[in-house]
Order: structure tokens, then C-alpha cells, then sequence
């Protein structure tokens, strides 16, 4: 029996082209159905052409599983080629590009296998796609592979190509091999060559790399490859430069703008109002916002946000509020981060009452503070002992679900041991290990010096220990608390063994250190000892303070040795230290203890013509030592004139 011959529709594949070039947006289910219907065996077989463009059309649906959609269709092709249809080469390049959207690269090196062992070869597009695939999932390493792979087959390279790669390459810290490949471009024969988005490229990955020298280099460097930076090119060099703390070079390239034909944009503005802000120089950063306005370029919050948190942290509150009070007469509103900065800035100045007010304002106006805020609050009311209201604000946080963090319960410890409540400091530490935090060194250093600051040097011991067990490494402000509690208790033999803990873990003691164990030393009189730890400090290159000196010559006063601590302190000079008021009178003491009143008010008058005041102990001691001396009415009356400035 003779075979049926295929129907021929000839009006489908038409109606299919016309649908697609109409630009009428297709369904998914709609674009798989015509595709399968060209296919059927009923049908006539259709162009590669019409199933490319239904392909190309469905890649652009706005479907989540539109790509996944065209690698099935593309399976199902190739199973029915007996109806001879068979991909081209710009099939396989349309599904090499879905699989790069799908972010499966894996996909896209079977396909270019396919590609090539049914002979339609391979081509520069398809090698972009799997470049711009591999640069997406930063495996740039496969990226520069793919590339190589290029002209081994016969493929160039485009300007696509060589700048996904170059920014692939900045965008994991290897500016210098992008710089390189971009260098290769320019120096190469034909029209492939960098462009200001190549070199914008570079210019931003070296200034993410703190490579501002060699980010200027290629801003200059783009001039003599004739391409001239725009806006965005001023903009990323103004920002790096200003992170880098270079705002003197980034005015400049503000202000050469204008000569290029260029405008500086929001992004130029509020970036060079960052840097004028970071250094200090709020005054400029508000002629920059100023200028904005007269040049029609509006500021967005995050502008403002710049700008206030700038004058706040620069101590000017008044100004930032009075920006904060303009946002909405520019129709911004105020966010998070504008309240916080303002709120502290206000805590900053020790005005938590605006702080809380500004708080009941974010809730008005529907801004729903975070832990920071909240943070914010918190240690400003203990800072200055308010550590009950801290306690409520902690309580509100919780309630809001607002979950506190490791900074939260810093701030209420502090309060507590700072008030001398070491019971409730503990009573808060508790809560934290309970919600499952990780307790920091602060957080142990606060409750060890509190302990040691008690006489509680088991208890700080103890908590030592616990420290190390929790994986938080001790460090050296943790052991020169309990030293400096061991020594100002006399327990010298206890802090001594604490020193050699410290140096076996591997903790270098410092000048704090030394001089804790230095004063000690000096108050039971054991001033040799004292002075070999001096020695030692010098030679492992620690610099002894005024402090440390302080607490040897108070020690030689203890021991009658005055004259020897007049020599200290005239030497003290001589090592680039100023002696400070404690020193004079540790001296002064000595000498009136010892009834040499007339050297007494003698260095008290070289203090005052030291520029230092003798304070009121110092002329106590005068005054008492006055009483036992041969003449003590001119002895008052030279006291009495120095007290009053007529010496």
C-alpha cells in the first residue's frame, strides 16, 4: 500500500513569522505549541531560520523557566531531524546563550562540543558566552582558558570579549592582568581596541585595590590611546581617590570636568562630599552640597546621609540637624541611616534626651529602628549611668524582635561595672551566654578589671580560664588588668606569676604592663627590683612613660633616697618626656618629709615657670611642711604669692 503523502500548511510557518516580527509578545505555552506544531509530521517542514527566531522569541518571555525551555526544545530538534530540520550554527550559539544565563557553563561546553561533531564549527559569539558565563561565577581562571581556546580555532576576539574578560579579571584582584590584556588590545593591528568601559574597568578594580597611583596612571594613559573618560570614569577615580584619602587630587579632577565637556552627576557629587567629609572638612562638603542645588543636580537621601553623618561625627549637630530639617522641602525622607547618625551625633554630645526624642520621631514617621539605633542609645545612657532606663530600652528591642548583639550587651556591662554593680554586669553576661552569643575580650576584660578592682581574683582567674575554653584569646589589656589589681593590693608574688602566664601564651607585656609591676615593686620598697624591670623593659625596646618613672621616684622617696628621685626627674627631661604635675609633686613631698622646704619651693617655682600649676596638694604639702621650718611666715607668704601669681 502506497504511503500517505504529508499535508502541506503552508500558511503556519508564515503565520509564525509574522507573529514573531509584529513584535507581539508570545506566551510560553503559546511559543511551545507553534513549535511542536512545526515540527509535527503532519506539517511541512519548516526553515532552521523561523524555529531559530521562535527560539530566540522564547529566550525573551519573561517565564522563570524560559531557557530551561529552549535547551528542552533544542533536545527535542535534534531528536526529530529525520523531518529535516537541522540546527546551524546559530542555533547552537541561541542555546550556548541560555545555558550562559542559566549559569551552567557546563551545559554550554556540550553544546559547543555538539557544535563541532556536526560540523557547523564554532564562533566568536558562542566563545563569548561561555567567557561571560565563567566571569558571572568569578571562575575567571576557566574565563582566560576559554579565551586562549579562541584563536586556536580560528576565532577573534571582540571589544565584548576582550572587556568582560578584563572586567573578570579586576573584579578578583588581578587588576595588573587586566592592565596587561587591555595594553595588548592597544598595541594590536585593527579596530578592536579599548574603550572607556574597558578602562573604566581597571581604573575601579585598582582603586578597590588601594592602587590609587596606578589608577591615575591609566586615567592619564587613556589620553594617549585617544579615548576620552566620561563621567563615570571622573566619578570612580573621585571616589577611590577620596577613600584613599587623596581629596586634593580628587577636586582637581572635579574640577577639570567642566574643560572635558563633562558634568559631574549625584554619584561625582556625593562622592567627593564623602571624602571632604571623612577628612574633617565639613565646611567644603557643604559648599559641595550647596553647589548642587545651583548646578540642578538634586541630592538623594543618601547624599543627605553622607552629609549628616559627616557634621555629626565633625561635632556639628546644629548644621546636621538643620539638614535633616530641609529633607522633606526636597521631598526626601528620612531613613534609618539618617536617624542613626543623627542620634549619634546627639549622643556623642551627651544629649541622650534629643537621642530618645529623635527615636519616638522614626516611629511617628513608620522608620523601624535596628540594633545599631538601639546600640546607640543603649551605651549613651550608660555612659552617664542611666543604666536603668539602658535596661528599659534593652527590654523595648526585644519586644520590637529587634535581636540584640554583642555590642548591646558590651554597652549595659560597661554601665554596670562602671556603677560598681558587678553582680548585675554579671547578672546581663549571663543573659548573653544564654541567647547563645560568643562573649568578646571586651566583654571579659570589663568584668576581669571589675573582679580584680573588688578583690574578686578568683573569680577573675576563673573567668580567665573561661576564656581561653571559649576559643576568645586573652590579650595583654586582660593580663594587665589582674596585674595592676594584684600589685595595687601588694600581692606582688601573685602578679609576678601572672606576667609569666602572660609571656608563655605568647602575649608581649607592654609599658602598662611593666609599670604596674614597677609600682608595686617601689611601694614595698624594692626599688633594685624595680629598676632591673626597668632595664628589661629597655631592652626589649619598650619605651618608659612618665608613669613608670612616677612610680620609680615615688619609690625612692619611700626609701630616703630624695636626691637620687630629683636626679630622675631632671633626667626624665632629657629623654623627650615631660614630666607632668604628679612627678613635681612626688618630688616636693620627698623634700619636705625630709626638711629641705627651700629646694621644695624651689622646683615648685621651676614648675610654674614651666608652664605647670602647682595644684592644691601640692601647696598642702608646702603649707604643712611650712609649720616645722625656722621661718614658716615667710615661708606662707612665699606659698601665699605662688598660690596667686605673683611669682
Amino acid at each position: 500500500m502506497a504511503k500517505a503523502a504529508k499535508p502541506f500548511i503552508p500558511h503556519l510557518e508564515t503565520m509564525v513569522q509574522q507573529r514573531i516580527q509584529s513584535g507581539e509578545s508570545l506566551q510560553l505555552s503559546e511559543a511551545v505549541s507553534l513549535f511542536h506544531r512545526l515540527l509535527s509530521p503532519q506539517n511541512h517542514s519548516p526553515s532552521i531560520v523561523t524555529i531559530n527566531k521562535l527560539l530566540l522569541s522564547i529566550s525573551k518571555t519573561k517565564h522563570s523557566s524560559r531557557y530551561l525551555t529552549v535547551l528542552n526544545l533544542f533536545n527535542h530538534l535534534k531528536r526529530t531531524r529525520d523531518g529535516g530540520v537541522s540546527p546551524t550554527i546559530h542555533t547552537f550559539g541561541l542555546v550556548i546563550d541560555c545555558c550562559r544565563r542559566m549559569g551552567r557553563p557546563d551545559l554550554g561546553f556540550c553544546v559547543l562540543g555538539l557544535s563541532l561533531r556536526e560540523g557547523c564549527g564554532v564562533n566568536t559569539i558562542m566563545f563569548g558566552s561561555l567567557i561571560k558565563v565563567f566571569c558571572g561565577l568569578k571562575q575567571i581562571g576557566l574565563a582566560v582558558k576559554v579565551f586562549a581556546k579562541m584563536s586556536l580555532m580560528g576565532c577573534t576576539p571582540n571589544l565584548i570579549i576582550y572587556s568582560t574578560l578584563i572586567e573578570g579579571l579586576c573584579s578578583i584582584g588581578e587588576t595588573r592582568l587586566g592592565l596587561d590584556l587591555c595594553r595588548k588590545m592597544a598595541g594590536e593591528e585593527g579596530d578592536c581596541k579599548p574603550d572607556v568601559i574597558t578602562y573604566n574597568s581597571i581604573i575601579h578594580g585598582f582603586c578597590k585595590e588601594g592602587e590609587i597611583d596606578m589608577a591615575v596612571e591609566v586615567f592619564k594613559e587613556m589620553a594617549a590611546q585617544k579615548v576620552w573618560p566620561n563621567v563615570i570614569t571622573c566619578t570612580i577615580l573621585i571616589d577611590g581617590l577620596c577613600k584613599n584619602g587623596d581629596v586634593i587630587t580628587a577636586r582637581k579632577v572635579f574640577e577639570e570636568m567642566p574643560t572635558c565637556g563633562l558634568v559631574p552627576n549625584l554619584r561625582t557629587y556625593s562622592s567627593l562630599i564623602h571624602g571632604l567629609c571623612s577628612q574633617g572638612d565639613t565646611d567644603s562638603g557643604l559648599r559641595m552640597f550647596d553647589d548642587m542645588a545651583a548646578k540642578e543636580v538634586w541630592p538623594n537621601v543618601i547624599t543627605c546621609n553622607i552629609l549628616i553623618d559627616g557634621l555629626c561625627k565633625n561635632g556639628d549637630v546644629i548644621t546636621a540637624q538643620k539638614v535633616f530639617d530641609e529633607m522633606p522641602a526636597c521631598k526626601l525622607v528620612p531613613d534609618l541611616h539618617t536617624y542613626s547618625s543623627l542620634i549619634h551625633g546627639l549622643c556623642s554630645q551627651g544629649d541622650t534626651n534629643s537621642g530618645l526624642r529623635m527615636l519616638d520621631d522614626m516611629a511617628a514617621k513608620g522608620v523601624v529602628p535596628d540594633v545599631i539605633t538601639y546600640n546607640i542609645l543603649i551605651h549613651s545612657l550608660c555612659s552617664q549611668g542611666n543604666t536603668h532606663s539602658a535596661l528599659r530600652m534593652f527590654d523595648e528591642m526585644v519586644a520590637k524582635e529587634v535581636a540584640p548583639d554583642v555590642y548591646t550587651y558590651n554597652g549595659l556591662i560597661l554601665g554596670f561595672c562602671e556603677l560598681g554593680d558587678i553582680s548585675k554586669a554579671f547578672e546581663i553576661y549571663d543573659k548573653l551566654v544564654g541567647c547563645g552569643l560568643q562573649p568578646n575580650v571586651f566583654i571579659y576584660n570589663t568584668l576581669i578589671d571589675s573582679c580584680c578592682k573588688k578583690g574578686a581574683f578568683s573569680r577573675a582567674s576563673m573567668l580567665l580560664k573561661e576564656m581561653r575554653e571559649r576559643g576568645v584569646m586573652p590579650n595583654v589589656s586582660t593580663y594587665n588588668c589582674i596585674i595592676h589589681g594584684l600589685s595595687a593590693v601588694g600581692e606582688w608574688n601573685r602578679a609576678i606569676g601572672v606576667f609569666y602566664d602572660m609571656v608563655n601564651h605568647g602575649i608581649s607585656p607592654d609599658v602598662v604592663t611593666f609599670t604596674a609591676l614597677i609600682d608595686s615593686l617601689c611601694k614595698q620598697r624594692l626599688t633594685i627590683e624595680a629598676e632591673k624591670l626597668v632595664g628589661f623593659m629597655v631592652k626589649r625596646e619598650l619605651q618608659p612613660d612618665v608613669i613608670t618613672y612616677n612610680a620609680l621616684m615615688q619609690g625612692y622617696v619611700l626609701e630616703g633616697r630624695i636626691d637620687e628621685a630629683a636626679d630622675l626627674l631632671e633626667r626624665i627631661a632629657l629623654k623627650g618626656l615631660m614630666p607632668n604635675i604628679h612627678s613635681y609633686s612626688i618630688i616636693i613631698n620627698g623634700y619636705c618629709k625630709n626638711g629641705k622646704i627651700s629646694e621644695a619651693l624651689y622646683l615648685a617655682e621651676k614648675m610654674m615657670k614651666q608652664g605647670l600649676k602647682p595644684d592644691d596638694i601640692i601647696f598642702g604639702i608646702l603649707l604643712k611642711a611650712s609649720s616645722d621650718c625656722e621661718n614658716p611666715d615667710e615661708v606662707k607668704k612665699i606659698i601665699y604669692e605662688m598660690r596667686h601669681g605673683k611669682i
